[in-house]
């Protein structure tokens, strides 16, 4: 279940790769993670050495360099050699991904790669994968993660600390075993040196208890009280009225920003927060937005915000999508809609709208948005009238959105990524059927990209097969 290609074509003969192989290639890829990732890719038979040039390309052995004027990457295989070309560095590391999944090990452990040519590029140009970091959510997990995002070709990744990251601006805001920075500041470095943007987010509205509120946890009113005022009286919306509250916002997203390294974005949310939209409402919360656009600006970032609250249920609308609008009517969505700065970016959440076209999305780009386009791992049909949307719509990208589902639903990561680089997943005989060949295929690749030595828990997606997750 190798990438659809753009142009792939598969010739007779082979390169024999060896134990021990030599690179000639762009310093931007003389990384340990991709010595260790090429071990794991090769089944751990096979050993990388890299002699850097300031050409953007990874050769072996002695073959020509493949033109990559109208692709992101191209990549030639011969018998006498193998060459990846790019035009920038994001480019050539994804080309080594693609390059990687091909390896293949015969009956006595020979490493070869297929002769080929293949030039390369998404259907997609901003594929984003969102990641929360729970409180029951171990590091490993988030490393696992990001290293299977890079290997499918993602472009971003987009993380949410629940609780679960130490800041200066506020003790409260993790609980006592969240993860200090100097924790995850080399997970994040690993994904930068893979190619991958990472994406800070923080929630600015609803959600502000960073739990989820069937379970009634708070960070920080659970270990402060006395700083309720920071929020509403029930504790679920930060008070955006308050001076103090949008000073700690702005506090904490410096301090993301710091952590995650450069990037055109920052994740706001601003879903879900449990109350009806008024009239008087719309101001107040579009000057909110605007504010921290102009902030954000100065930082040559944009933000993402969650699209829930800004859309209402059209009579128009495909009664069969289950779309999520907590706006309550056309009137009140086009002040609003109107009322925001348009260097915001949607996140239209789709998690149970299975019929193409995903018509809020179309509201949003209609009224002027750039818009993300964001399925659930929940489904496949719910994936393939997203990717069709924003394809066919021209979109501004995806967002494979996970939350508390990984456990069952990271083969759905796959989908996502491989259709938003044309790979047609299509209807199968049995649903069954379709889960199944992602899962082999999410397996196949968790496996080269985070050896586990036999650790039963961190084998796979899931820490166990059975119990309270299954």
């Amino acid at each position: 279940m190798v990438f659809n290609c753009n142009k792939n074509t598969d010739s007779k003969g082979v390169f024999l790769l060896g134990r021990n192989i030599t690179a000639l290639a762009n310093s931007c890829l003389n990384k340990e993670i991709f010595i260790e990732l090429w071990h794991g890719f090769s089944y751990r038979c096979s050993s990388l050495q890299i002699q850097n040039t300031n050409e953007m390309f990874f050769m072996i052995g002695n073959t020509k360099i493949p033109s990559a004027k109208k692709s992101l990457y191209s990549i030639s295989v011969t018998e006498t050699g193998v060459c990846i070309s790019a035009n920038d560095e994001k480019g050539l590391k994804t080309g080594l991904f693609a390059l990687m999944d091909r390896i293949m090990v015969s009956d006595n452990n020979d490493i070869y790669l297929s002769c080929c040519i293949i030039s390369e590029n998404p259907i997609i140009e901003n594929r984003m994968a969102h990641f929360c970091v729970f409180p029951e959510t171990e590091l490993w997990e988030l490393h696992k993660f990001i290293r299977l995002c890079a290997a499918l070709k993602y472009s971003h990744v987009i993380l949410e600390f629940w609780g679960m990251l130490k800041y200066d601006a506020l003790e409260h805001l993790s609980w006592k075993h969240g993860f200090l920075k100097e924790q995850v500041a080399p997970v994040i470095k690993e994904a930068r040196d893979m190619g991958l943007e990472v994406i800070p987010m923080f929630n600015h509205w609803g959600h502000a208890s960073a739990g989820r509120v069937m379970h009634g946890k708070h960070v920080v009113l659970d270990q402060n009280p006395s700083l309720q005022s920071y929020f509403s009286d029930d504790g679920w919306r930060w008070n955006i009225k308050k001076p103090k509250v949008r000073q700690l916002l702005k506090n904490i997203r410096e301090e993301l920003i710091a952590l995650c390294g450069d990037s055109e974005y920052f994740h706001i949310g601003c879903d879900e927060p449990y109350i009806e939209m008024t009239k008087d409402d719309i101001k107040p919360f579009t000057d909110y937005i605007n504010e921290i656009t102009e902030d954000l600006a100065a930082n040559g970032r944009r933000p993402i915000v969650w699209g829930d609250m800004l859309i209402s249920r059209h009579k128009d609308f495909n009664s069969k999508n289950n779309y999520v609008t907590f706006c309550p009517d056309e009137e009140t969505e086009k002040k609003l809609l109107d009322g925001l700065d348009k260097r915001v970016i949607i996140g239209d959440w789709q998690y149970w709208s299975n019929f193409y076209p995903i018509e809020t999305s179309l509201v949003f780009k209609n009224a002027g948005f750039d818009v993300l386009i964001c399925p659930w791992d929940c489904g496949r049909e719910v994936i393939e009238s997203s990717v069709s949307t924003a394809r066919n719509y021209g979109l501004y990208g995806i967002m494979h959105t996970t939350w508390h589902t990984l456990s069952s639903g990271t083969p759905y990561l796959t989908a996502t990524a491989l259709e938003s680089w044309g790979e047609k997943l299509g209807k199968c005989f049995h649903d069954k059927f379709f889960d199944a060949q992602c899962g082999i295929k999410t397996a196949e690749l968790s496996r080269k990209v985070y050896f586990t030595d036999g650790d039963y828990a961190k084998s796979g997606w899931a820490k166990y097969q059975i119990g309270v997750n299954t």
